[in-house]
Formats: C-alpha cells, structure tokens, sequence
C-alpha cells in the first residue's frame, strides 16, 4: 500500500508511526508543504492521499481538486482539526473519500486511512458526529421550512377567496349608491315633478354621492396601506367632539336605533381627527346596522394612564370569538375591518373585539396619550 501524508512535520510523524505500526510494509511518502503535495501525487500515484486541509497554499476545497486531477485514482482524506460541517459537505463534494478529525487520535486516523485504501468511504467518530448532528438539525429545519410553505400556500388561498369576496362586496357596495342616483337622476328629468319632490330627490341623491365617495376615498386608503404611501396628520386633539358628531349622526341615519353615550366631558389623544372619527363613525354604524330596533347600542370612553379607550357594544346576534378576531386579522375579510385596524395600528394603538355574554358584540380600541408610546395588547384594565 502506498501513501502520501501532507502534514507538519509533528503530525506527519506521528500519524507515520501509526501506519507502520499497523503494516511495517507500508510505502510512505511525507512533505509538509501542499504545492509539494500534489506534485509528489502526481508522480507517486498513491492509494491514499492523507492531508491537512489547513496549511499554507492550496487548501480545502481547492487542494482536494488539485489532488484529484493529479491522482484520478487516490483515495483522498481530510486529516485535520477544522470542525466545520459546511466544509466536510464541500470537501466531499470535491472528490474526497473521507473526513479524519485528529481529535479522534492517530490510531483511529490510520485504520480510517488504510480502509480508504481499500475504497471505503470513512469518517472518524467526532466527524460522523458532527454530520450526523448538523444532517438532523437540515432535516428539521427544512421539515419546519414545509410546513410553513403549507401554510404560506395555504394562507395565499384562503387570501385569494377572502379578497374575491372583498371585491364582490365593493362592487355591490358601490353599485347601490350609483344604482340610487341613476333612478333619481331619470326622474329629476320629469319636468312634473313638483319643488318639493325636487329638493327631497336631491337630498337623496347628495346623500348617495356623498356614500359612493366614502366608499371611494376608503379603496384609496387601503391601496396606499399597501403601498406604503399612507401618511397620518397627527395632532394632540380632544376626541369628545367626534364622538358627539358620529353619534348625532347615527341619530339621522338610524332614527329606530337608540344610541347611548357614555364619555367624559374632553378626551384629549393623538390623533389624527378625520381618520379616528371616521373609525368611530364605521363602528357606530356597524353596531346600529345589526342592532335589532328595540336594542340600544351604547359608545363608551375611559381614560386610562396608558390612554384612551373607547368601547361600542351592539346587543344583536353577536360572533364566535375567532370569527371576531379573524375579522380584523385577515386581509380582504371585509374591508372596512381592515382598514379601521390599520388606521389605529397606524396610531400606535390596537383594536380588539370580545363576544358579550349576553349576545351582541364589543368592539374596543385604544389610542396612546403621549408621543411615541405604542399598544401590543390591550391595556390591562380595559
């Protein structure tokens, strides 16, 4: 058996002595150098090539290659002290027949070696392993990288058939207040219609025009949410005068619906006016929408030292709770749910929903009071 170690000259001795002591009738050829390496390989044409992947000159990878192109025939191993699962998969890759860690002794290295002389394929113990640890923590990782491709594909379809049905809500959304104008538009044509009429079916035109642009203005804001072009007006503002205004109109809009309002004389907040009032004003007229008529819907507000909370409890039907939370989760659940959410996120604060015991919903948010503060939860005593 002929073989080439590529070593210091300590390591090289020692590993030497191994092999003789396991065949006196060994061929053994030594240099410490890996230019030399390759150029002995080249003439010598040994069984096995033990080197040190380390050295000066050509190493790792590169040296592995060198050696096989001038040795087609060797066995080649890495015999060092470099504990890399990264590089023992590179330096298989390039054509060696084995990873030798010397920390495994040169006793286990010459037997290794001389079965790699034999065309086994070998590992010493501490690089097995290394592998066999690194293997199994790939094996898991990409196990966990399926599964979140499974839910990422899954969530993508299930985003897919929420934003179908989003549009499909846009479009009769908008088709109503267009249909609505349309008639009115056909009839203020009749020259017989009195004054009267005239100046009611203007007012219901203006009402639906006036409906066609909010549903307008709030794809506009969903659409720059997504493209991240939104921008807030933010203001240390009293929250009192919006309430009393959303109310008021819930009052003209749901005349059979009673509205209650809890909230302190001024609810000072940062805000921005036109945003958080139309956030109150969506959550009035969800809660009056399915409320039954004889069920009042009550708006509350607190202050607390984290904020402001305000709260709009409806008595109708009610939610599950996760079709509650999913409602402001989701993208495209409904559009409304996903663009108040944004805007309070936006805010810093958070928005939540609970199911009421007796039947109905509550829906809740909190705006921060000071500059900068922000909500990951719900305040604790709201």
């Amino acid at each position: 058996m002929k073989v080439l170690l590529c070593d210091s000259a300590d390591e090289v001795t020692r590993l030497q002595h191994a092999l003789r002591s396991l065949d006196f009738t060994t061929e053994i050829e030594v240099t410490t150098d890996s230019e030399h390496a390759i150029e002995l390989a080249a003439g010598m044409q040994p069984d096995v090539i033990a080197t040190e992947l380390g050295l000066e000159g050509p190493k790792d990878v590169h040296l592995v290659r060198r050696l096989r192109d001038a040795a087609p025939l060797s066995a080649i191993v890495g015999w060092t002290r470099l504990r890399d699962p990264v590089r023992v998969a590179q330096v298989l890759a390039a054509g060696a027949s084995g990873y030798l860690l010397k920390e495994d002794g040169v006793d286990e290295g010459a037997r290794a070696i001389r079965a790699a002389a034999s065309g086994s394929f070998v590992l010493t113990r501490s690089a097995a392993a290394m592998l066999g640890a690194d293997l199994g923590g790939a094996l898991a990782r990409v196990r966990e990288l399926d599964e979140e491709i499974r839910d990422i594909q899954a969530q993508m379809e299930e985003g897919t058939t929420a934003k179908s049905e989003f549009l499909a809500n846009v479009s009769h959304e908008l088709r109503t207040p267009v249909t609505v104008a349309k008639g009115i538009a056909y009839v203020l044509r009749n020259p017989n219609v009195s004054d009267a009429e005239r100046a009611e079916f203007i007012e219901q035109l203006q009402a639906s025009l006036d409906k066609l642009a909010g549903l307008v203005d709030e794809l506009i804001e969903i659409t720059e949410l997504e493209r991240g072009t939104f921008q807030l007006n933010i203001a240390y503002i009293d929250l009192a005068p919006l309430i009393d205004q959303a109310v008021a109109d819930m009052g003209e809009r749901h005349p059979s619906v009673l509205v209650i309002s809890r909230i302190p004389g001024a609810l000072f907040a940062l805000a921005d006016a036109s945003r958080i009032h139309g956030v109150i004003h969506e959550l009035l007229e969800n809660a009056c929408r399915y409320s039954p008529e004889d069920r009042a819907v009550e708006i509350r507000a607190r202050i607390m030292d984290e904020g402001i909370v305000i709260s709009v409890t409806d008595q109708g039907v009610g939610m599950d709770r996760e079709v509650a939370w999913r409602s402001f989760e989701q993208p495209f659940s409904t559009g409304e749910a996903t663009l108040r959410k944004e805007l309070v996120l936006r805010h810093g604060g958070i928005l939540w929903t609970d199911p009421v015991p007796a039947g109905g919903t509550r829906v809740s948010f909190c705006l921060p009071s000071k500059p900068g503060a922000t909500f990951e939860a719900p305040p604790g005593a709201a």
